[in-house]
């Protein structure tokens, strides 16, 4: 795994900006869309979150711009990615 630098995001925060969810973003990190690294969180024993790299953001976003362009309602991007999943 890539060594996380301090520019990294976390799950939420990718979510957000992606307009999605963290399962989904999880996801996409499991498959190797997105680039990430779990780090441990200080003080807090056995608890660790995901930071994923900017760059995967970006270069997801331009890859697949179909799927994360903002559409007028979330179920309307809800049938755009379902739709985009059968094919």
């Amino acid at each position: 795994m890539p060594n996380p630098r301090k520019n990294w995001i976390t799950v939420q925060q990718t979510a957000a900006a992606l307009d999605t969810t963290s399962a989904e973003i999880c996801r996409l990190l499991s498959i190797g869309r997105l680039v990430g690294s779990k780090q441990k969180t200080t003080g807090r024993p056995g608890r660790a979150q995901w930071l994923v790299d900017p760059r995967s953001i970006s270069r997801e976003k331009k890859k697949h711009p179909e799927r994360w362009t903002k559409s007028k309602n979330r179920r309307d991007a809800k049938w755009a990615r379902y739709r985009l999943s059968l094919s």
